[in-house]
């Protein structure tokens, strides 16, 4: 299966390396399609999407990875993913790999996770992927994540389910010591928190983390019990059904069906 690796802490990242030197290793025909330098919080975003615009890009290769095709952009990893998936860097992707990230994404947060961004991004052509992520360092464990990458794809290929949008976050601990793994609701709380602050004509940022205080079932739990936790994708799915409902009850279509005009 040819997979696109990729990442939001740029195309050396220790844990990019790991996880496509795993995946090459199982018979992946891997290329590596990631940020020139770090862009961890940017979500989703594009960056510049003005008409005519050229961003920089990279070829290159890197030593541990022999002579896997390597890219490196310089924009989020979204747009990298976007046009991978575009077919603009050779055959698109059957699959995409964001990560191996440093620092879980679980809980809330997601929402800004540009490691998470790159995989939805995917869902616009279709294509399926893992949100892959660990702790922080020195903490975390590559080498766990990405046997667990490794051994999920190879389910998701014998099910045939590989068009599925999955984050996946991994507990810092050796393959064996793992508990399982859990398919999770999305928490309210994430494994980490920013404190904002301010100084002079500054904004002072600081990273806080959590190990504790998870409902249970959800995803930080899961990590924080020693399990792989697991989490579906929909970010470009519309479930219109209940906001339908809720018109329909209180009258607010005024007669004109379930279709709302859209002029201005």
């Amino acid at each position: 299966m040819r997979i696109l690796v990729t990442n939001d802490d740029g195309y050396t990242a220790p844990g990019l390396v790991v996880v496509a030197s795993a995946l090459r290793g199982a018979g992946h025909d891997v290329v590596v399609g990631a940020p020139l330098a770090e862009r961890s919080g940017s979500g989703s975003s594009l960056g510049t999407i003005e008409d005519g615009s050229s961003i920089p890009v990279t070829e290159t290769t890197l030593p541990e990875l022999d002579d896997t095709p390597v890219f490196a952009l310089d924009c989020p990893p979204a747009l990298a993913t976007v046009a991978f998936c575009a077919g603009a860097f050779g055959p698109p992707p059957d699959f995409v790999v964001s990560g191996i990230n440093e620092g879980h994404n679980t809980g809330r947060s997601i929402l800004f996770s540009s490691t998470v961004g790159a995989v939805l991004a995917a869902q616009v052509a279709g294509i399926g992927g893992l949100a892959v992520s660990s702790g922080f360092a020195p903490y975390h464990r590559y080498d766990t994540a990405a046997t667990v990458t490794e051994r999920l794809i190879a389910q998701l290929v014998d099910a045939d389910t590989t068009r599925l949008s999955l984050n996946v976050n991994v507990p810092d601990v050796d393959y064996d010591d793992l508990r399982g793994i859990q398919a999770c609701a999305l928490g309210t709380k994430s494994m980490f928190t920013l404190r904002v602050s301010r100084a002079d004509d500054a904004m002072i940022l600081n990273r806080d983390t959590r190990q504790s205080g998870f409902s249970a079932g959800t995803d930080s739990a899961c990590v924080a019990e020693g399990f792989v936790a697991v989490t579906a994708l929909r970010g470009i799915e519309a479930a219109n059904t209940p906001l339908e409902k809720m018109f329909a009850e209180r009258n607010l279509l005024r007669g004109v069906g379930t279709e709302m005009p859209c002029t201005p």
